[in-house]
């Protein structure tokens, strides 16, 4: 069942009222959190797309609560996903149509991405910078998740630095230049967006989205990198640098 959007907004930010009331630190991510950080551009109808779900990522130490507050909107838990896996992710349903898919600390897909201590800088969703990297990370990125990056890049300018609605380059930056594979699926992301984006669009927001995606590859190219993507860059990629997430479902 897909929800109208405003309703699945309406819920997921009661359910980030409910956590923090308890004492957690819940932020949305995924398709949803960046709707909700994109208002004018998610509405455009070259990059709509319906929402089904809902993905957070909670503190560690809130995780101890956020059961309780998703039990209190209303969701129900899947006891057994969650007792093998609560202390890395945790999954829940809405009268039985919608799933949300809860991550502890890190966002683990096809890389790792440490939130724990970023959960502050931003209400309700994640930073834009860290929103924009768990797109980034997919090793085969879709139609869907590209226009998510358009909408982002689109509503939200870059600098160097944290900011309301701001896409921090040097925190994306740091991150590839210490990490051999985040740099190559970022890297390759960024090359695959700038072919493909939507011919709908006007041709001045096709400007600003190739704009910022040759400034995010030019900050990635140019950061000094580490000791440890030096080495692993000698191996290359005759040795696979991303995992395969596996899908989870009730």
């Amino acid at each position: 069942m897909t929800y109208p959007s405003a309703k699945l907004k309406k819920l997921a930010l009661q359910l980030v009222q409910e956590a923090e009331r308890r004492g957690a630190k819940l932020r949305l991510l995924g398709g949803m959190a960046i709707y909700l950080s994109s208002p004018a551009s998610a509405r455009q109808p070259i990059l709509q797309r319906t929402y089904k779900d809902v993905d957070f990522v909670v503190d560690r130490r809130g995780s101890h609560h956020v059961e309780a507050a998703f039990e209190a909107q209303g969701w129900e838990p899947d006891r057994r996903f969650n007792a093998l896996h609560g202390a890395t992710r945790m999954l829940f349903t809405y009268r039985d149509a919608i799933q949300a898919d809860l991550f502890v600390g890190d966002f683990v897909q096809c890389h790792k991405l440490s939130l724990e201590r970023r959960l502050a800088l931003n209400p309700v969703t994640l930073t834009p910078a860290d929103l924009l990297l768990t797109k980034l990370q997919i090793h085969e990125m879709n139609r869907k998740d590209a226009n998510d990056v358009f909408m982002l890049l689109l509503s939200c300018s870059l600098t160097a630095g944290p900011g309301k609605n701001k896409i921090d380059v040097r925190y994306l930056a740091a991150l590839t230049a210490k990490d051999w594979g985040w740099y190559t699926t970022v890297h390759d992301n960024l090359a695959f967006l700038r072919k493909s984006l939507p011919r709908g669009l006007k041709p001045a927001e096709q400007k600003v989205i190739r704009t910022r995606l040759d400034q995010l590859r030019d900050a990635i190219e140019e950061a000094p990198k580490s000791s440890g993507w030096k080495a692993r860059n000698l191996i290359g990629r005759r040795v696979p640098w991303y995992d395969e997430p596996e899908e989870v479902h009730r």
